[in-house]
């Protein structure tokens, strides 16, 4: 057994990209591998910013011989009558690639055939991998790609060069026209100069030593030990981003961190501000004091062990201190005009150009707002909703919001506030963005829940309206995460709304704006919503799909009662009782299909299992209603698990479909009574009760 070692050392690769070169190479190496007869090989992947390693450990130096048996021609074919070969003989003896003396004869069921047993030489895996790996890497593909020489190679980025041993021996092959070899180049800093790697055992050694760490997990755990010490130094702590160490973690060869000062009087802006600029804009970790303010210093990383000169600490210094400079000079432009002064300039910025301006989208909103509002008996004044939807979209035209995007809202929040607008509206403009999808918290407030629900339900049904429907992994409005955030502020405000209804009012409220019945748009927006309500079911709230679809064919609307549903099906629906049921309500289904709305006479009832079935419906019926009022929705699965045992003797015993069409019709009956109760609740139908997958 032997090592392979690869190394392909390109520009600098974007930190986002690295991640899915990592994997794209990882699976196309195992899956080659695995196709080429290879067992218990063990691949890992690394990567820094200039170059992507994989090593490849156990792998043998040939693949094993071997043997196939072949089954050629009945061999009454393969000779003439004075027993010479024929050509299916000779045909066939040179498909197996040995002569017509070394062929066999094989008797079958059918009669005799001619047979060769054909040994396979193994081909030396060097020869596999200056094969496998350019297949490999030739078939990369990334969101953003880059041609070079005459514009015939194509990757991620150009390719400098090429490391490819196995043990200790150079594997030929040729990537982007880059032949491989043994040499690399170290820490383009700390040792940039070429040297050997002299076996497929030694690189992360040999660059370890020159300022080069390629194993992603050894560079956070170097990035958290030194953010850790130098926030203790200063005493302070770090305030939590995983994303942005995910990145620093790409960005560099070496894990180098240093700190840098802020000058105090900066941190007398929104803490927004700061973080925005330093996070964003820098790719600064934060410092805090330990009651969560923030420091007056950060964490910049470098590609290098230290910073002896202190210029790169001054470079970042400068570079913050400039941008906090033209924030403050932005936060205290855009205080010399009132919200209500700035409003006045949303009719000239276009949201679409079907659905008109932001003010126009406003007015929209603020109208299915104040709707909403009063289908759910929130105490809310309908006109100031009205007005606030103009309010919380205002920032938008701030100098602040123009050079800093990622502060829409949040600078609204501050403005407001500051200009002491109640706290409901404030906060609203703050939360209204909020959540981004399914992820964070949402609005504080019924303000800023109806404001941001209502924002989003115009966008889906407007852009679904004029035809700008996500397709594939294509999404350019963000239309699936505005939809997840619907879900997730209706589902998790507490109201009794039905959301079906409330995108019914928002395609109404776009009447005389977009073309086209609205029925249809209705319809397709409740699809594309149903889509992200039974992700956020499963994903989310986290039960099975099949009890996420059995509550949904119960009807949807209204998410909140939804949940409730969904959990506590999902907490029974493995049992005994619960897997009985979900088989006899595919009987239900299936009979009662074409049944209409007929009234049970129980003086046609011959047996007494339809009495039983009879008399149990009816007390799950009475407790049913008391459950689903009080959304106890555990006793109202409990209950309906009563009927297991009673609806099964009633099939075992009970033949529905008999001749007789009265006894018939009322059997059919009694079953379609109790299917349209089941369905108050959830389609057991729907269940994986034999233990199939979802």
């Amino acid at each position: 057994m032997t090592a392979f070692l690869l190394e392909l050392r390109t520009e600098e690769i974007p930190a986002n990209a690295l991640p899915d070169a990592r994997r794209q190479l990882g699976e196309g190496l195992r899956k080659g591998i695995a196709e080429a007869g290879f067992d218990g090989i063990e691949i890992r992947i690394m990567s820094t910013s200039l170059r992507l390693v994989a090593t490849v450990e156990n792998l043998p130096e040939r693949q094993a011989d071997r043997t196939e048996r072949m089954t050629g021609p009945p061999t009454r074919i393969a000779y003439d009558d004075d027993g010479k070969p024929t050509k299916a003989a000779e045909g066939f003896a040179k498909k197996a690639g040995i002569s017509v003396d070394q062929l066999e004869t094989e008797s079958t069921d059918k009669g005799e055939y001619l047979a060769a047993t054909v040994v396979h030489e193994g081909r030396a895996s060097a020869e596999i991998l200056g094969e496998l790996v350019p297949a490999v890497v030739g078939s990369m593909r990334f969101p953003k790609m880059m041609r070079w020489g005459l514009g015939e190679f194509f990757f991620v980025r150009p390719v400098h060069g090429l490391v490819a041993l196995l043990g200790g021996d150079v594997v030929p092959m040729e990537v982007f026209g880059t032949e491989a070899g043994r040499t690399t180049v170290g820490h383009r800093v700390h040792a940039p100069g070429d040297f050997e790697v002299p076996s497929a055992d030694d690189l992360a050694w040999e660059l370890a030593n020159r300022g080069v760490l390629i194993d992603p997990d050894e560079r956070r755990r170097v990035l958290d030990e030194r953010a850790a010490e130098l926030a203790a130094e200063a005493g302070c702590r770090v305030h939590p981003d995983d994303a942005l160490v995910a990145e620093h973690v790409e960005l560099v060869e070496y894990p180098g961190l240093l700190r840098g000062a802020i000058d105090p009087e900066y941190l007398e802006l929104p803490s927004e501000v700061v973080i925005t600029t330093l996070r964003y804009h820098q790719k600064c970790l934060i410092l805090e004091n330990e009651d969560g303010s923030l420091a007056p210093q950060f964490l910049a990383v470098i590609d290098r062990r230290d910073d002896p000169e202190g210029l790169v600490r001054q470079g970042n210094e400068w570079v913050i201190g400039a941008r906090l400079a033209d924030a403050r000079f932005f936060f205290e432009e855009d205080r010399k005009r009132s919200m209500e002064d700035w409003s006045e300039g949303l009719e000239r910025l276009e949201f679409h150009r079907v659905l008109g301006s932001i003010a126009a989208k406003a007015d929209r909103a603020g109208a299915l707002a104040a709707a909403l509002a009063e289908r759910l008996g929130l105490d809310l004044d309908a006109d100031a909703l009205r007005r606030a939807a103009h309010l919380v979209k205002t920032d938008l035209l701030t100098n602040m919001v123009v050079e800093f995007p990622e502060l829409q809202g949040v600078m609204g929040g501050h403005y407001l506030r500051l200009e002491g607008a109640a706290e409901e509206l404030w906060t609203a403009a703050r939360d209204h963005y909020r959540p981004t999808g399914f992820d964070g918290e949402i609005p504080a407030s019924d303000t800023g829940r109806l404001l941001g629900l209502a924002d989003r339900l115009d966008t889906i049904a407007g852009l679904f309206g004029v035809g700008e429907i996500p397709k594939g992994s294509g999404d350019p409005f963000g239309l699936r995460r505005a939809a997840q955030a619907v879900v997730k502020i209706t589902a998790e405000s507490g109201w009794a709304l039905d959301l079906v209804d409330a995108a019914g009012a928002a395609v109404d409220g776009l009447a005389g704006v977009i073309d086209g019945p609205a029925t249809e748009t209705s319809a397709k927006v409740r699809d594309f919503l149903a889509g992200r309500v039974r992700r956020y079911l499963r994903d989310v709230v986290g039960v099975s799909g099949d009890a996420a679809d059995a509550v949904m064919a119960a009807g949807w609307g209204d998410l909140s009662e939804l949940r409730a549903r969904a959990e506590a099906l999902d907490a029974v629906r493995t049992s005994d009782r619960m897997r009985a049921l979900g088989l006899a309500f595919k009987r239900v289904k299936n009979i009662t299909e074409q049944a209409g709305e007929t009234v049970v006479d129980p003086e046609l009832f011959e047996q007494d299992e339809e009495r039983e079935l009879h008399a149990a419906a009816d007390v799950f019926a009475d407790r049913l209603a008391g459950c689903v009022g009080a959304r106890r929705f555990d006793d109202a699965f409990a209950e309906m698990g009563k009927l297991a045992e009673v609806l099964d003797r009633f099939f075992v015993e009970v033949l529905v479909m008999c001749d007789d069409e009265k006894i018939r019709d009322n059997r059919v009956a009694l079953l379609t009574k109790l299917r349209r109760d089941f369905l108050t609740l959830a389609d057991l139908s729907r269940l994986q009760v034999d233990g199939g997958k979802e």
